[in-house]
């Protein structure tokens, strides 16, 4: 029995490799899209903060950014 398999049988053990496994198997796309738009309160925190995420994007863009601004003429550069 080498190091690695004593290690992956006392976590097996104390619960903490299987639960930890076994929760990133069952957030399939179809759960977390029925978690995401259903009514929970976690859910509307993640649509405020997607939200937030998208709308601090475009204030940066048209603001902040160089790239949002209008185009100046050529010879402008001259």
């Amino acid at each position: 029995m080498g190091m690695a398999d004593r290690v992956g049988a006392g976590a097996n053990a104390a619960g903490r490799g299987t639960s930890a496994l076994a929760r990133l198997r069952a957030m399939t796309p179809e759960r977390v899209r029925a978690w995401f738009y259903s009514d929970a309160t976690s859910a509307a925190i993640a649509w405020f903060a997607v939200v937030a995420v998208l709308v601090g994007v475009l204030g940066w863009f048209f603001v902040l950014s160089p790239y949002g601004a209008p185009a100046s003429p050529v010879y402008a550069e001259f």
